[in-house]
């Protein structure tokens, strides 16, 4: 095996023995690798079972995916309450989504149109408001971590340089 078989399977390694770490750092190998094989596992177990392991796998990796990005976002010098808050915007919005089509089909159903336009901009506020959280955090998530060593320790992307 060469060194990037070797770093992809160490970083899906870490990725289920520190499913409940959130202290340290981690490389941003060490969040997007695991990002990109659970993505391949959820949509070969789609394929096969049309959706019930899937659900399956994904309540299996919500913990061990949330540790994974703080350790993330500690390498960029970054809090634990982006991680927070981005998960709860995207339960949000994807709440938000499902109680608007609910809503709109009610009021059709019922002959008040005048309650789809409130509904619709309070949908429309919801969710611009949850894809700027997500970018932003997609951001932060794809730069370069901190070489220094910073308040979350000096592994990650820190380049420890011992002096003689």
């Amino acid at each position: 095996m060469n060194n990037s078989q070797n770093q992809i399977l160490q970083s899906y390694k870490d990725f289920w023995v520190r499913y409940i770490d959130v202290n340290g750092r981690s490389k941003r190998p060490d969040f997007w690798h695991p990002f990109w094989i659970n993505f391949l596992i959820s949509s070969v177990l789609g394929a096969i079972s049309g959706g019930l392991l899937t659900t399956i796998f994904g309540i299996a990796i919500v913990i061990p995916a949330f540790t994974v990005m703080v350790r993330r976002l500690h390498d960029t010098n970054r809090t634990m309450i982006l991680a927070i808050v981005s998960y709860f915007s995207s339960l949000i919005t994807t709440m938000a989504a499902v109680m608007f089509i609910l809503t709109v089909l009610a009021l059709a159903s019922s002959g008040n149109f005048g309650l789809i336009g409130v509904t619709l901009m309070a949908s429309a506020f919801g969710t611009f408001v949850g894809g700027v959280i997500t970018l932003y955090t997609l951001f932060v998530l794809i730069k370069p971590g901190n070489k220094d060593v910073n308040r979350y320790g000096s592994d990650g992307s820190c380049e420890v340089i011992e002096q003689i």
